[in-house]
């Protein structure tokens, strides 16, 4: 039994190293994904930004505003994604700063606290594995081995506890 426990705890731990490696490569094709994102918008709004050039003065707000008057709904609702675009910009460029400039700790926080779940998936899909040798890598792929086997012996030992307290409240003499 002590060998199997051996075997499965160098195997967590393996597992825990190479996939958790993987993350600064993923945080990597993730940046360039929301960087072609963001780029799109940048230019689809720029294109608006041209229009309300030629018939605003320059004022986008005016343009959406006139957008949103207008008696056709679907005029309306191209006013509507004109603001959400230009409400979306500053936010997706601070998003962009964190994950090509932050600090390591900076883009994991980021990844827990705001990632775009549809930009996940599809940064996923294309996602190749590697075997990076960076610091961040390898520190990143300890600390996941690490904790599978933590998490490992953990469960070992409630089990253990849970099934000692059992065995001796169901042997107790009556």
């Amino acid at each position: 039994m002590t060998f199997i426990h051996g075997l499965l705890q160098r195997l967590l731990f393996t597992i825990g190293v190479m996939l958790f490696m993987q993350f600064p490569q993923f945080i990597d094709q993730y940046s360039q994904q929301l960087s072609g994102y963001y780029l799109a918008q940048q230019n689809q709004l720029q294109q608006f930004q041209l229009i309300a050039d030629t018939n605003f003065n320059g004022q986008l707000d005016t343009l959406i505003a006139d957008f949103k008057s207008s008696p056709s709904a679907a005029v309306q609702q191209v006013g509507k994604q004109v603001l959400t675009l230009q409400q979306s910009l500053p936010e997706l460029a601070t998003d962009l700063v964190t994950l090509t400039e932050g600090s390591y700790i900076n883009k994991l926080t980021y990844f827990v606290t705001r990632i775009d779940s549809k930009l996940a998936e599809n940064t996923l899909s294309l996602f190749t594995p590697g075997i990076p040798l960076s610091q961040a890598a390898i520190v990143t792929g300890l600390v996941g081995g690490i904790t599978l086997n933590v998490f490992w012996l953990f469960s070992l030992k409630l089990l253990t506890l849970m099934f000692t307290r059992f065995y001796i409240l169901g042997n107790k003499p009556t």
